[in-house]
């Protein structure tokens, strides 16, 4: 929906939004952090990646060490070269490839042996898969960490919405005061002289010339002000869609007017649609939910886990070729092998305090949603407050406008008679000029409550 009717033909507000988009600094951050969300999937299948291994060693007595998983494959008095990978496969086991070589000294009848072993292993989890589950837990980390970042790219680019529209209308709103300025600079300057005339014919006195050139130099330092405060509200502007090049306004003064005329009322817009439809609140709850999956991987790290592991081997040695496989140290090349491993942490006090320290972590985000949820109700409320408000006092200053117009062309009659003085014709000029900057302000003030209740909803569309 377009602010501004009157310049709509251009879409100026729309490309300044677009601009905004694709230039301030805080929205390309947040789609930054968005794009690094989503490679973390990508990063995530590294799980499923091989693992390669290979390594040398020498022992004298191998012995198995009692409790630990890791199954060696050294032996008595020998050196022993490995090399092989593992990796997991869905849906869910890891198997395990290898070989080795080795040089056997003082085997049975020989000074030395070559031996040859290659092995093929699976290992099945029974209670459940805690590497895959883990997998399962990260992925959901990482989609609600995504989704924290989506809305957190809703929330930077609702901000900048509004503040691009508050500059936006503030930008109008001192071209409008500019323009009242110039215009009650012109007045001041023709009752000058009208005066300096009147004063020649000896209609008026000639100290009346004083008065009229006070409020027309006052009138052209009014006027230097406002255009100073236009030229900045338009650098505003540009700060908030994130450039630094000079902009400039495609419509004119009434602009505002010509808009407000046409903004009759406010959407009607459920708070509850309001909180659903704003970033700020979004992005609390999926930071919750993703609290909440920290805390489901710490009950997995309490549970046992019982695998049983598969293995089968073929060796063979050779006393002068390290590549031949013979029937040497036993009649039998292929060996198997099974064992059912199980698993528990004895303390679980690192898991239980990090839950803990979740929960309440999640009471926390719980009483921020409430404040967000407070501070958007708060927001509706006072934005409709605002545009009633400014609706009134634009229709009481546009009853009051005309009556200014009068008042000021009876009292410019009376003095041109000689009836009056220029100071009579310069406060009832001042208060035209007056009148009109309250009708600039209020039709200012109509937009921006219209501006702030729209943010307030999230640009809720139905």
């Amino acid at each position: 929906m377009c602010l501004f009717s009157s310049v709509c033909a251009g879409n100026e507000l729309a490309e300044l939004l677009k601009e905004g988009e694709e230039s301030n600094p805080a929205v390309l951050a947040a789609k930054w952090k968005v794009e690094q969300s989503l490679l973390k999937h990508e990063e995530l299948n590294e799980f499923f990646d091989p693992t390669m291994f290979a390594g040398v060693g020498r022992a004298d007595k191998a012995r198995g060490f009692p409790g630990n998983t890791v199954v060696t494959s050294l032996t008595n008095d020998s050196y022993d070269a490995q090399v092989g990978f593992t990796m997991p496969v869905n849906p869910g086991a890891y198997i395990s490839l290898g070989g080795a070589k080795r040089l056997l000294k003082d085997p049975n009848g020989y000074d030395e042996l070559f031996q040859t072993i290659y092995g093929f292993g699976i290992r099945v989890p029974l209670l459940r898969d805690r590497e895959f589950k883990s997998l399962t837990l990260n992925r959901a980390l990482a989609m609600a960490e995504y989704n924290m970042n989506v809305s957190n790219l809703l929330k930077v680019t609702q901000i900048m919405r509004r503040d691009i529209e508050l500059a936006y209308i503030a930008a109008y709103e001192k071209l409008s005061a500019y323009r009242v300025a110039q215009e009650a600079t012109k007045r001041f300057q023709k009752l000058y002289d009208e005066t300096i005339e009147l004063c020649r014919m000896k209609v008026v006195s000639d100290y009346q010339i004083f008065s009229s050139k006070l409020e027309l130099q006052i009138g052209r330092e009014d006027e230097e002000k406002a255009r100073v405060a236009f030229e900045l509200s338009l650098h505003n502007l540009a700060n908030a869609v994130g450039i630094t090049r000079s902009l400039a306004l495609a419509g004119d003064q009434k602009a505002l007017l010509d808009t407000a005329s046409q903004v009759l009322e406010l959407p009607s817009v459920s708070e509850q649609d309001a909180c659903h439809a704003r970033g700020a609140y979004l992005e609390i709850k999926n930071n919750v939910r993703y609290t909440q999956v920290q805390i489901d991987m710490e009950e997995e790290a309490k549970q046992d886990d019982l695998s049983v592991n598969f293995g089968i081997t073929a060796q063979g040695e050779h006393p002068d070729n390290p590549f031949k496989m013979d029937e040497i140290l036993t009649d039998r090349r292929i060996g198997t092998e099974i064992s059912l491993i199980w698993r528990r942490n004895i303390d679980y006090r690192g898991p239980n305090t990090r839950m803990a320290r979740y929960r309440l972590r999640i009471k926390e985000l719980n009483e921020n949603l409430r404040s967000v949820q407070l501070d958007i109700a708060i927001a509706m409320q006072d934005a409709l407050v605002n545009f009633k408000a400014a609706k009134n006092r634009l229709q009481l200053v546009n009853e009051g406008i005309e009556a200014a117009q009068n008042h000021l062309a009876a009292q410019q009659e009376r003095f041109r008679l000689g009836e009056a003085t220029s100071t009579n014709v310069t406060d009832a000029q001042k208060n035209l000029t007056t009148i009109l900057q309250r009708q600039t302000i209020a039709t200012a003030d109509l937009l921006r409550a219209r501006a702030n209740y729209l943010y307030a909803t999230g640009y809720y569309q139905p």
